[in-house]
């Protein structure tokens, strides 16, 4: 046992059945003297009895000695070595009561095995020919085993007393240490009963709090729903007649007219955009968003979308490339959802790009899905900023400005959407030198586990 040292207090020896009383009241005797509590001195006084049985039983003699152990100054405590001259036991078998697997008609293996768990260190050695010997400890809280420290040679004269109880005197003692222990138990089991009416309370609190939570949770998810919709008639309205004016049916305007409707549309389309962030994100929490899959050439897509966003990207003299191998097979995706996807990125990317910069669109076939990339040399995120970059309503605030400002929910949903393909979304971003957002697809030769 390592970093065990032992003061020895007696040997008590055994050769007859009557020393095993002997050994289990000198054993009583010594716990309740170093302060060791009623349930843990039965424990001590069944486990010490057991290996003294053993002695008697397999071996027919052997000894017993007690000692006080200390583990440094923090650990003090109960040390027991059974030894005897017996036949011992090879190294397999030894190995299987040390794993607790031995079993012998004779219930050896049990005896040792149930010792070994009522102490709280354990060792065995033996070996043909050359009997056993088994050393166990039990340790005594810190108080007690300071004074224990203090007591040792005390403790000698309870090891070396030759006053025995006669047996009558000995069931008593055990009745009333058995009585002793029902009792706290009994108490123990109040206690728990306690617990567990308090548990019970518990639960039902907080089953009544999660229910008011879901009620709250359905109530939210109905107002946006209705908001949204109600939000958006109007909206379309509003576009429409915008259209009539940028599209010259209502007559040529002056140029102060169509910087108001040119600032007009943009705030539209913004409020546009909040309403379908808004209503994408309550479908994507509630579970009822539903993909419409199909065989998609992402080469088309990102060109249609670069077509697009061309006038932003000049307007601030921003290189818009795309990189799509012509040989790229073509993605198992939702389009309509793809598309949202790259447009958040590309849009990012392009809004936080100053002037002068340049964005790439590129995409590779990394096996059964396709890897795609939106590269930029921005502003770039710290790296503290990053790790909640895809959380609802967050944006880094390394790139946030007042002029460039949003829900917070773009990336939160292009997260969900390709989740829900079942890619994975990764930034890698630098302050200073830009970032590239990463996302994989599943390629369209391939089967995808339903969502």
């Amino acid at each position: 046992m390592e970093g065990i040292t032992s003061t020895r207090l007696g040997d008590i020896y055994v050769r007859r059945e009557a020393d095993i009383i002997k050994v289990r009241e000198r054993v009583r005797r010594l716990t309740r003297e170093m302060g060791f509590d009623a349930t843990t001195q039965i424990k001590i006084t069944t486990a010490i009895s057991e290996l003294t049985r053993n002695i008697y039983e397999y071996a027919q003699a052997g000894a017993i000695t007690l000692g006080v152990a200390e583990r440094g100054a923090a650990l003090t405590g109960l040390q027991v070595t059974a030894r005897d001259d017996g036949p011992g036991m090879d190294e397999a078998k030894l190995r299987s009561i040390i794993r607790g697997t031995y079993r012998s008609p004779s219930g050896l293996g049990v005896g040792l095995i149930g010792t070994r768990r009522l102490m709280d260190e354990f060792d065995i050695a033996s070996k043909p020919g050359e009997g056993t010997r088994v050393t166990v400890v039990k340790w005594l809280p810190p108080v007690e085993g300071a004074e224990a420290r203090r007591r040792v040679t005390e403790l000698r004269g309870y090891v070396a007393t030759e006053e025995e109880d006669s047996p009558l005197e000995e069931l008593a003692r055990q009745n009333r240490d058995l009585v002793q222990v029902l009792g706290e138990l009994e108490e123990k089991r109040e206690q728990l009963e306690r617990l567990n009416g308090q548990l019970e309370a518990s639960n039902r609190e907080l089953n009544e709090a999660n229910a008011k939570l879901r009620e709250l949770s359905e109530m939210k998810e109905e107002f946006l729903a209705l908001t949204t919709h109600d939000l958006r008639s109007p909206l379309t309205v509003i576009s429409g007649v915008i259209n009539f004016f940028t599209s010259g049916r209502l007559g040529d305007l002056t140029p102060e007219q169509k910087n108001m409707v040119s600032m007009m549309e943009r705030n539209t389309q913004n409020l546009i955009e909040l309403v379908n962030d808004l209503l994408d994100a309550s479908k994507l929490e509630s579970g009822t968003m539903r993909l419409d899959l199909a065989s998609i050439d992402l080469g088309a897509l990102v060109r249609e979308l670069r077509e697009g966003m061309l006038p932003m990207a000049r307007e601030k003299e921003i290189t818009l490339e795309e990189s799509i191998p012509a040989d790229l097979p073509q993605l198992k995706a939702d389009r309509a959802k793809l598309r949202r996807v790259v447009v958040n990125l590309l849009s990012n990317a392009l809004k936080f790009t100053p002037k002068g910069g340049r964005v790439e669109v590129s995409a590779e076939n990394s096996g059964r899905f396709a890897r795609v990339s939106v590269t930029d040399n921005g502003v770039g995120i710290a790296p503290e900023d990053t790790e909640r970059l895809f959380d609802k309503y967050e944006q880094a605030r390394t790139r946030v400005t007042r002029s460039e400002q949003g829900t917070g929910l773009g990336l939160y949903i292009t997260r969900q959407l390709v989740e829900l393909h079942g890619g994975t979304i990764t930034a890698q971003s630098e302050l200073g030198k830009g970032s590239v957002f990463s996302f994989t697809i599943p390629i369209a030769n391939e089967v995808m586990s339903d969502k």
